[in-house]
This record gives structure tokens, C-alpha cells and sequence, in this order.
């Protein structure tokens, strides 16, 4: 259930034992799914011939849809590696319109999402004109769906399998350039942007789990943690900004949503790694590849030509945050960028 080169670092990888694949074979979804969805795909696509329309195109993204939304972990994972099919393979890109382009990127944005994730402890609380009886309440309403989630996330966990699943789906999508040129400069922010906020939901998930003790690292495999996720994700999420920085010309890379969100993942990327340096706790495998993508994007950046790097004006405050890292090569890339900005001002 797992994509390729997905890193372990507080889980135990699945068991290759065979009894686990044959009592997967012998569900329904192992055995039924596969020829069900071929089945309709092949009306779809025989009716698109036959009659020149593309109706039966949304009743297939539904059924995907249903999938992607199930309780079932695998039965979403399946349903995800259908959906990258489906686009990629079945259909011909001349075929996918932009309103199937726009269903298809509102499903994978919804399914990086987290149900039932718990809003922030409510400000009132903080509040003077509150009085004591509202913020003890809104204070159990928030325990409450604290409590909540954390029982949904014991009772759903093989839902854990999705996001980095999705986060392959996406990444695929976006390193195609024949299909980033089909869908356009709008889905490709979207979903960039979607990613990136899964990236902060998986995040706070991992937070409430680990401070209620219920996401803790077991020798027993399970499935992955959040934290697992988010770096499997922002392993592409570092590609995006690397294609994105390096692929387009000066003039587009100053369109204002370009500029919105590389500012906004550059930053969400130098700030999980400067609070995991920091973090004694952390990782050393997490901390490895974080690290690793940092020089990366530090790399890429002092690549780029002055014409590109003067259009990122919100690049030199960004890198301000990390002159003072331990990372003596970091520091050094940080430094010669910070000089070339400066010399263009």
C-alpha cells in the first residue's frame, strides 16, 4: 500500500509474510475492484469513440471518488492509483477538459485532507470580555473533539496510508510535462498548494497524536506515521520548486501565484528544518533527508541567473532565518545567496 522509495523512520516496514498477501488477495477488493473499474473505464472510453462525449468521463470520477472517501485505507489507495491511471493512461490528453482537470484536482485536494481534525485551542479562552463559565466551556468543546479525533485516528489509522499515496498520485502528475502543459498554470498551483497544506495538517495531526500517546513508534509493522508522510511528500514538494524554478522563464516566474507559493514552501521547508535542528529529538534519518532537500533548494536557487533571482524578492528575509544554522555548508550557501541579493538591490 506503500509507494516506492517511502522512508521508515519511526515505523517497522510491512510484513512480506505470504499468508498477509493471499488474505489481501482474497478480499473483494483484491479480487473484484480491479475488473469492476476496467469494466466501466472501457464504456467510458468506448462511448467517447462511439459518440464524441465525454459524460461518462464525471459518472467514472464519481465511482473514484467514492473510493478515494471510503473508510477503507486500501480501498482509497486503490482508488488513487486508478485515478493516476485513469488521467495518464486511459485517456488521451487531447480528451481531458479543464472541467475534468478541475474535478480531478479537488479530489486529490480533498483526500490530503484529515477528518475530523480538531481546530485550534479557540482564542476566547484568552479573551478578558469571556467570562469563566464560556472559556471552561469552550475549553471542554475543544477536549472534546481532541478526544474525538484522537478515537477516529485509532479506529481509521489504515486512512494513514493515503497521503503519502496521494502525495505520489500528485507528484506524478506535476514532473509530466505533457501533463502539467495540459491541465495548466492554475491545477498545477493548486494542487502544489493542496500538497502543501496536507504537508501542515499531517504535521498537527502527528502533534495531537504524540502528545496523547497514540501514534508512538512500535517493533510491530503498522501503518505510516504522519510524520512519515510529511517527509515523503516534501520530498516532491522540493522537486516542484526545483522544476518550477529552473523550467520557467523569468517573465512567468513573476506571476503573482508562482511567487505565493514558492515564498510559501520555500518558507514551510527552512522552518521544519531549522525547528528539527533544533530538536534533539529528532530523527537522524528525518533530519538526513531534510537536510538534504534544504541544500537542494539552497543549491537550485544559486543556479538560477540574476534575472530569475532578482524576481523572488520575498527569497532574501526568507534565507535571513537560517544564517545562524549549525550547518556549516548550509550556512555558506545562505550566505553567497544573501550577496547576490543584495548586489541586485
Amino acid at each position: 500500500l506503500l509507494p516506492p522509495k517511502f522512508v521508515y523512520f519511526i515505523t517497522a516496514p510491512p510484513s512480506s509474510a505470504p499468508n498477509a498477501s493471499d488474505r489481501g488477495q482474497r478480499e473483494w477488493i483484491g479480487t473484484t475492484f480491479d475488473h469492476l473499474i476496467d469494466g466501466c473505464i472501457s464504456i467510458c472510453l468506448k462511448s467517447m469513440e462511439a459518440f464524441g462525449n465525454d459524460s461518462l468521463v464525471e459518472e467514472v470520477l464519481a465511482m473514484l471518488n467514492s473510493c478515494l472517501l471510503s473508510d477503507s485505507g486500501h480501498l482509497a489507495v486503490k482508488g488513487l492509483r486508478r485515478l493516476q491511471q485513469f488521467v495518464t493512461k486511459d485517456l488521451d490528453l487531447k480528451d481531458i477538459t479543464d472541467d475534468t482537470w478541475a474535478t480531478v484536482s479537488h479530489m486529490l485536494f480533498r483526500v490530503l485532507s484529515i477528518r475530523g481534525m480538531p481546530p485550534s485551542q479557540p482564542s476566547v479562552t484568552e479573551s478578558e470580555d469571556a467570562t469563566d463559565e464560556q472559556k471552561e466551556q469552550l475549553k471542554q468543546e475543544h477536549k472534546d473533539a481532541m478526544d474525538e479525533f484522537i478515537r477516529e485516528q485509532k479506529l481509521f489509522s489504515n486512512r494513514r496510508y493515503i497521503g503519502c499515496n496521494a502525495a505520489m498520485v500528485i507528484g506524478s502528475l506535476l514532473t509530466a510535462e505533457n501533463i502539467v502543459k495540459s491541465m495548466g498554470v492554475q491545477w498545477y498551483i493548486f494542487l502544489m498548494s493542496g500538497l502543501g497544506k496536507g504537508i501542515k495538517d499531517w504535521e498537527r495531526a502527528a502533534e495531537i497524536l504524540s502528545s496523547s500517546g497514540s501514534q508512538a513508534s512500535s517493533s510491530q509493522p503498522s501503518p505510516p506515521h504522519y510524520l512519515e508522510n510529511v517527509l515523503y511528500a516534501r520530498r516532491w514538494m522540493t522537486k516542484f520548486i526545483l522544476s518550477l524554478t529552473s523550467q520557467t522563464d523569468a517573465a512567468t516566474l513573476e506571476n503573482a501565484q508562482f511567487q505565493l507559493v514558492l515564498k510559501e514552501e520555500t518558507e514551510s521547508l527552512l522552518h521544519a528544518f531549522l525547528k528539527k535542528e533544533a530538536d534533539e529529538s529528532c530523527s537522524a534519518v528525518d533530519m538526513r533527508n531534510v537536510s538534504k532537500m534544504v541544500t537542494d533548494i539552497l543549491e537550485g536557487f544559486n543556479g538560477l541567473n540574476d534575472e530569475k533571482l532578482c524576481a523572488m524578492k520575498w527569497l532574501s528575509p526568507v534565507l535571513s532565518t537560517c544564517i545562524q544554522t549549525n550547518n556549516t555548508s548550509l550556512r555558506t550557501s545562505v550566505q553567497i545567496l544573501l550577496t547576490r541579493l543584495t548586489q541586485q538591490q
